[in-house]
Formats: C-alpha cells, structure tokens, sequence
C-alpha cells in the first residue's frame, strides 16, 4: 500500500514537472514570437521613418511581454497546488486602485496612442488652442507643448484635451463691410486689384475675391482669401489689411461704422 501510495506521488510530481516544463517552454516560444514580430516591425517602421507607430508598438511589446510572464508564473503556481485566487484578488484590487490614482495620467497615455495613429497632428504642425496660435515644438505621451505664434510663450497641454486642439490650414479669409451705395462693379474691381497685390506679398501664395459673402445692417460682406504659412498668419494678414486700407483709400471707399444720431430739441 505505501509502495503503491509512492508511486502515485512520484507520477504525480512527475506530472507536475512535465506540465510546469510545458508551461515555461510555452511562455519561451511566445515571447521568442513576440520578439521575431517586433523586430521585423521595427525594421520596416525605420525604413518607412515611421517613429510615432514604432513608439507605440514598443510600449505594447513591452506591455505584452510583462503579461506573458506573469500569466506563466501563475501557470507555473497553479500547476504546482499553490492557490493562487488570492493573490489574484489582490493583483486586481491594486489594479483598481492604481488605475483611479493615475485616471488623468492614463487619459493622457490613449489619447496620445489617438493622436500618433489617427496623424491628428505632429511636431511642426501649426494648430489652435483656446483661441491662441502656436506650432508644435514637442510631443510625449501625457502632454503637447505648443509655441504661439504671437509672444513665443509655451503652452503645455494635457493630451486628454485633444478635443480642444484645431490644426490650422494656409487659409486665411478677410471679410470686408462695405457701403451698400458703392455700385457692385466697382467694388468688385477694386477688390480684385486688391487681390492681387496681396498675392504679390512676399510670403503669399494665392490670393482671391470670393465674392459677396452676407448683407448686413448697415453694409454688404465682401470676402477676401488668400493662403500662407500658418506661423506667419499674424504678420502676413496685418500686411494684407494695410493693403485693403490702403487699396480702399485710393478709390475713395469708406469703411462703414456704426453711427448713433441724437436728436434735440
């Protein structure tokens, strides 16, 4: 009876060795697959200079590795009679905790991820923030910094404020109020001299008369557009007012304002 009793337990630690042995052999070729996936992706990813997706397929390998291993240390303990839901319980209870300590920080990480693989925006592009115009002058996977164009201070954002960020285009339009009393055709003449002195700025690279964009209360709509480089927005349209104003004076058209008649009596 004690004969047979030993050689059950030596069949089972037996048993016991050989699945552990599985277990760890298992978790050698995953992470060996893992690793042969990667570095092929790598290589394309450095020939396509692709370096915003092979950041984040390293932080993912990483990530993935650390799982195997641990899900191979608890096949390992389980296999070997040691229970292993309490420690499990616990793992996932920290998890929770942790997971509501750095909710801001983890809201950072995704959307980073959103920004990289959608090519929302990147360093160098031009873009708006709360009303300010900046270019991008750095990127990590919790915050944005954005230089403005206006005064060269630097805002850091919080990549959960992805929402709130606008990536600007060339495009710039001008809307010009003028009398409803000047004939359409010589508004329009003008304008589209105007237009093309504008396209002459250094800096520009097109410029139109779109037309007649709104009737207003006391003047007609008229709209300019012209393209430039975003970071050189500020300087460029300042110039291109001054020659609205200065086009508009040689032709004698006054800029309609608003006017309040008092009457006395």
């Amino acid at each position: 009876m004690i004969n047979a009793l030993s050689d059950a337990a030596k069949k089972l630690d037996a048993a016991r060795l050989i699945r552990t042995g599985l277990a760890i052999v298992l978790c050698v070729v995953v992470l060996i697959i893992l690793r042969t996936a990667f570095r092929r992706f790598k290589k394309r990813s450095a020939l396509a200079d692709d370096l915003r997706k092979l950041h984040i397929f390293t932080n993912g390998y990483r990530l993935i590795k650390v799982f195997v291993i641990l899900a191979a240390v608890l096949a390992v303990l389980q296999i070997n009679g040691i229970n292993i839901s309490l420690f499990v319980y616990a793992v996932g209870a920290l998890a929770v905790v942790a997971a509501l300590a750095i909710k801001d920080s983890l809201q950072d990480v995704f959307a980073s991820i959103t920004i990289m693989l959608d090519s929302f925006f990147k360093v160098g592009d031009a873009v708006e923030y709360e009303g300010r115009d900046g270019i991008v002058v750095g990127f990590t996977m919790r915050s944005t910094k954005i230089e403005c164009i206006d005064d060269r201070s630097v805002l850091v954002v919080a990549n959960r404020n992805i929402s709130r960020i606008r990536r600007l285009t060339h495009l710039v339009d001008i809307d010009l109020p003028l009398p409803y009393e000047e004939p359409r055709e010589r508004v329009f003449a003008v304008l589209t001299d105007i237009a093309r002195q504008i396209a002459a700025l250094d800096g520009v690279e097109s410029c139109e008369l779109k037309g007649t964009q709104d009737f207003g209360a006391s003047a007609i709509l008229y709209k300019l557009r012209f393209f430039c480089e975003p970071a050189d927005r500020p300087d460029i349209r300042r110039a291109a007012l001054r020659t609205v104003q200065d086009g508009l004076a040689a032709a004698g058209i006054v800029i309609p304002y608003t006017q309040v008649d008092i009457h006395t009596k």
